[in-house]
């Protein structure tokens, strides 16, 4: 798989494109990536407790599971080039994987970026990456990101009890199901 090396071959939907972070992050898009996992309130989003790791020690993390191919990561920008977040593929094979997504910025919530983000990462997986299926989980009250993943092209495939009374929403979408809304990576 060639490298997504300059901007112009960056996956894109809408107002939203995606870095991918073997092009590099910026001292402060890692500064904002790691916040994000420190957010209390992000933080309980995922199911986690606030991230209390120093950021040298969270590069070295990350920047490890990128390099092994554990995960592959993007940083979410918006029509200006800002960033909004970030984007991955994790128990990435051959046929499948599992996408995670932060949205850093809370003043952008509710306003179409995930989505968009979304869609231009089920583009590249699909058209670029060749896989056949991706995956999420959410938890089952996320209203908000459940909207999103419905209207990116995901479909509900039931829920799984959790710990402390709480439900996760299992998702996925699967090329042969999927619909291209965004035009935007080429075959």
């Amino acid at each position: 798989m060639a490298a997504l090396a300059t901007p112009r071959d960056w996956p894109s939907c809408g107002r939203v494109t995606l870095k991918p972070f073997s092009s590099g992050l910026t001292p402060q898009e890692w500064r904002w990536f790691w916040e994000s996992f420190r957010d209390e309130e992000i933080a309980t989003w995922n199911g986690n407790r606030p991230l209390r790791m120093p950021l040298w020690l969270f590069k070295r993390i990350v920047a490890g599971e990128v390099k092994r191919g554990e995960r592959l990561g993007f940083v979410v920008l918006d029509e200006k080039g800002e960033w909004l977040g970030t984007l991955e593929l994790y128990q990435l094979d051959l046929r499948e994987a599992t996408l995670g997504i932060i949205l850093g910025r809370k003043d952008r919530w509710g306003r179409g970026y995930g989505r968009e983000a979304v869609k231009a990462l089920l583009a590249y997986a699909f058209k670029r990456l060749g896989l056949e299926v991706v995956k999420l989980r959410t938890y089952s009250h996320n209203e908000r990101a459940k909207r999103a993943f419905l209207a990116a092209g995901f479909r509900e495939m039931g829920e799984e009890e959790l710990a402390g009374g709480k439900k996760d929403t299992l998702m996925e979408c699967r090329k042969s199901d999927w619909r291209d809304g965004c035009d935007s990576f080429p075959n």
